[in-house]
């Protein structure tokens, strides 16, 4: 038998590595459909949305989650970095006549002449930039955000970082998916590499890629300081997205906050 030799092909995050992740490998994922629904209305109970509600969906990927709340009767705007997934959460709204709109933006340099009555970042979407970055992607929010307003945010449980660590493998349509998984520790960053062994041979690995220097893992007090400081009030944290929502634990999966921004006095 003669040894498969591999072509290596570099592509970057718009070129190939979003489509694939938010909407190749998920679209029509039963699993990843429920969880969606599961998500939205864990932030429809703990956050009091109605509808009629303006909200702004941050690093919102293919916009699956933003056209839930859009189906619950929100008004929705959808931003991500990515233009494909900008298109494609434009192009399902439209199929599906709800009143939401996706739009490329930097949620580190968000700038919005309007106001919104709620903010979420879902995904484990928080956390990619810098620590001067981050900490601006909170303000924007603030800014974004109507006073009385509440925000939902995702981050990435420092605690829970050795399930992502070391490598492992995932066959999909498309190939064998390799990953190697990271922690820096004194960085208290998670990352690592991903590459696609496709049948015809290609080996398709991670160009430019607004994700490639991992995600900042903060702990519960800083991540409530750095809310806070930024002039939120009440910040909560849940471990998982089970209603009602349960505190977060040590083995707990997911870092869940919801905060308020206070009402003008």
């Amino acid at each position: 038998m003669s040894k498969r030799t591999f072509r290596r092909v570099t592509k970057t995050w718009d070129e190939f590595w979003a489509e694939f992740w938010r909407i190749r490998l998920v679209g029509d994922d039963d699993a990843a459909h429920l969880n969606n629904e599961q998500v939205v209305e864990f932030c429809w109970e703990t956050l009091k949305m109605k509808p009629g509600m303006s909200v702004l969906d941050l690093g919102c990927g293919a916009g699956y989650q933003a056209l839930l709340f859009a189906q619950k009767g929100c008004e929705v705007l959808g931003v991500d970095i990515s233009p494909p997934l900008v298109k494609h959460g434009n192009k399902l709204a439209k199929k599906l006549g709800v009143s939401a709109s996706f739009a490329v933006g930097d949620m580190r340099t968000f700038k919005s002449d309007k106001l919104y009555d709620r903010i979420v970042i879902l995904g484990m979407s928080f956390g990619f930039g810098t620590e001067e970055e981050n900490l601006a992607s909170l303000k924007c929010v603030y800014d974004a955000l109507a006073p009385g307003g509440k925000i939902l945010i995702t981050a990435q449980h420092p605690y829970s970082i050795s399930n992502h660590l070391g490598s492992e493998w995932l066959e999909c349509d498309e190939g064998i998916l390799l990953h190697r998984g990271e922690f820096d520790p004194m960085t208290c960053r998670l990352g690592g590499s991903w590459e696609l062994a496709c049948p015809d041979g290609a080996l398709i690995l991670e160009g430019e890629n607004p994700e490639l220097d991992g995600i900042r893992c903060y702990t519960v007090p800083e991540l409530s300081s750095m809310l806070q400081n930024c002039g939120f009030r009440k910040p909560n944290f849940f471990g998982a997205w089970y209603l009602p929502g349960s505190p977060i634990n040590w083995f707990s999966m997911e870092m869940i906050c919801a905060a308020d921004k206070p009402k003008r006095s």
